[in-house]
C-alpha cells in the first residue's frame, strides 16, 4: 500500500471515461501521479488518501482568500439560492463592474465571461476593431490560454526557437492551424531595444502589444525598470493599443494589478482565477472608446 494509493486506483478508474484520467494536460505533469482530492479549508487541501497538504498552488491562482471562506460560500449560496441563469441582466453584474472600475486603473467600461482565454480572444477581437490592423507582437514564455491562436512560443524547444532577436512563432501543439502564427510577432521579454526596432519596422502593421505585466507563468520574472515605460510609449507614437494580461498578476501582485504595481496604465487587461475566488468569472476592461466598440458591430456573446 503506498500514501497514494486511493488517487492511484481513482486515476485507473478514470482512464476509462476521462482521456488520460484528467481534464487538464498540465496535471499530466504530477509524479508519481495526479493527486485526487476530497476537501479543503483555509490554507489546507486533502487527498484521497487522506494525506493533508499546505496548498501553495492555490487552484492555479484564484484561491487567494483560501479554501471555503465563509464570506465567499454564504455570498455564493445566497446567490443560487435567487437562480442560477438568467440569460439576462442583474443588479450584481453592475456591482462588480462598478467596483472595477473603481479600482483598476485602465478600467473605464467592463465586458464579463467565463474564462480568462475567453477575454483575450474579446481583448484582441476589439484591439484589431480599433486600429484597423492585425498583427499582435506578444513575448516568449507569456501565457494567454490554451487556444489555437494564442498557444505560441510560450516555452519554445530552443532548436526551434530561432535567433534571439527574430524569434520563430512556434506552435505548442500537435493540431494547431499553422496559418495561426501569421498574425503574431513575437520577441523576447524585457528588452525595449528589440521592441523599437519591431515598431520602426512595422509598426503601421501592430494592433496591439500583449504581454503579462510581470512574466508568470514560465517564471516570476519582472518587467526591467523602464520596460513597461517604454513600450507604453511605443504604442502611443504608433498608434498600437497595450493590452496587459492580468489573468495571473490581477489583484495578486497588489489590488490594482500589475498595472497599478508598476505605474503604467494599459488600454485593456484581462481578469480572471484571483477575481473570482474558484468560480467561473472572467472580465475584460478597458477605455471607454475601445469598449464601446462592442456596440458598434464588435461581437461579443456570453
Amino acid at each position: 500500500m503506498t500514501q497514494w494509493q486511493r488517487s492511484q486506483e481513482l486515476l485507473e478508474r478514470a482512464k476509462h471515461s476521462l482521456s488520460g484520467g484528467i481534464s487538464s494536460n498540465v496535471r499530466l505533469l504530477a509524479k508519481p501521479y495526479p493527486l485526487f482530492f476530497e476537501r479543503a479549508e483555509g490554507a489546507i487541501i486533502v487527498d484521497a488518501d487522506g494525506n493533508e497538504y499546505i496548498d501553495y498552488v492555490l487552484g492555479q491562482g484564484p484561491m487567494l482568500l483560501g479554501h471555503s471562506h465563509p464570506a465567499v460560500l454564504d455570498a455564493v449560496n445566497a446567490a443560487m439560492r435567487r437562480g442560477q441563469l438568467y440569460a439576462g441582466q442583474h443588479e450584481l453584474e453592475i456591482t462588480v463592474a462598478e467596483a472595477l472600475v473603481d479600482i483598476v486603473p485602465c478600467a473605464e467600461l467592463c465586458r464579463f465571461g467565463l474564462s480568462g482565454s475567453e477575454m483575450v480572444q474579446a481583448a484582441m477581437r476589439v484591439a484589431r476593431a480599433a486600429t484597423g490592423r492585425t498583427k499582435i507582437l506578444r513575448f516568449e514564455g507569456h501565457y494567454h490560454g490554451w487556444f489555437d491562436n494564442v498557444l505560441i512560443s510560450v516555452a519554445p524547444p530552443l532548436d526551434e526557437a530561432g535567433d534571439r532577436a527574430h524569434p520563430n512563432a512556434v506552435l505548442m501543439s500537435k493540431g494547431q492551424v499553422p496559418a495561426v502564427v501569421d498574425d503574431f510577432f513575437v520577441l523576447p521579454w524585457n528588452d525595449l531595444a528589440l521592441v523599437e526596432q519591431l515598431f520602426a519596422d512595422h509598426g503601421d502593421e501592430i494592433a496591439c502589444v500583449m504581454m503579462e505585466g510581470m512574466m508568470c507563468n514560465t517564471g516570476a520574472i519582472p518587467p526591467a525598470p523602464g520596460y513597461l515605460e517604454g513600450v507604453r510609449s511605443l504604442c502611443d507614437e504608433h498608434g498600437a493599443l497595450l493590452f496587459m494580461d492580468e489573468i495571473i498578476t490581477g489583484f495578486r501582485l497588489g489590488l490594482t494589478g500589475a498595472q497599478g504595481r508598476f505605474g503604467v496604465t494599459p488600454d485593456l487587461a484581462t481578469f480572471a482565477k484571483a477575481m473570482a475566488g474558484g468560480f467561473a468569472n472572467a472580465a475584460l476592461v478597458g477605455r471607454r472608446d475601445v469598449m464601446e466598440l462592442f456596440t458598434q458591430g464588435v461581437n461579443h456573446s456570453g
